[in-house]
């Protein structure tokens, strides 16, 4: 018996997207914390400062990733590796437990990684809500695009009557195995 678990990819990579937006979402409430925190702080100036960076960031990013990602990066685009589930050794779906845990430490990891980038950032760049938004927006843009070519994803399954799976026990690199089923089996 395997130890690997199916899990189901457009659902991973909905996560991921999910993820990777909440984060941005939770960087602009960290850093709006922290400037209310500063004695020196000017909430309302770091505020503008950080969406006004965060839109157009966004904005801009969305249309270069979708470009740079096309190649390969975004989820549709691993589909043609994906082989076949023999079914041995038998793999077991991810359970509900499994699905709770992945997701509580992507979430953590992702906040702790983007917050010290941002730290990382602010610390060379300085504060007052530009490093931030350039943070955000690029999380936030990475998220839009990922979100949407799940639609794809979705689309080629049913369209080709298959269930695509990351077969693996922890799903760290979705992308290195690939696998389908039919539809219902």
């Amino acid at each position: 018996m395997s130890h690997e678990r199916l899990w189901s990819y457009a659902r991973l990579s909905r996560l991921w997207a999910r993820t990777l937006i909440v984060v941005g979402g939770l960087l602009f409430l960290l850093g709006a914390s922290l400037e209310v925190g500063d004695p020196d702080g000017d909430l309302a100036g770091w505020l503008l400062t950080a969406t006004a960076t965060t839109v157009p960031t966004t904005v801009l990013f969305f249309f270069l990733l979708r470009s740079w990602m096309r190649s390969g990066a975004l989820p549709s685009g691993r589909l043609p590796e994906a082989t076949r589930d023999t079914g041995k050794p038998r793999r077991l779906e991810a359970s509900p437990g499994d699905w709770r845990r992945w997701s509580a430490v992507l979430g953590v990891c992702m906040f702790v990684a983007a917050a010290a980038l941002t730290g990382f950032l602010v610390g060379i760049l300085g504060g007052g809500g530009e490093a931030e938004g350039v943070v955000i927006g690029v999380l936030i843009a990475w998220g839009i695009v990922t979100a949407r070519d799940v639609r794809v994803v979705d689309a080629a399954q049913a369209a080709e009557g298959r269930v695509y799976y990351a077969a693996c026990r922890r799903p760290v690199s979705v992308g290195q195995r690939l696998v389908w089923r039919a539809e219902g089996s």
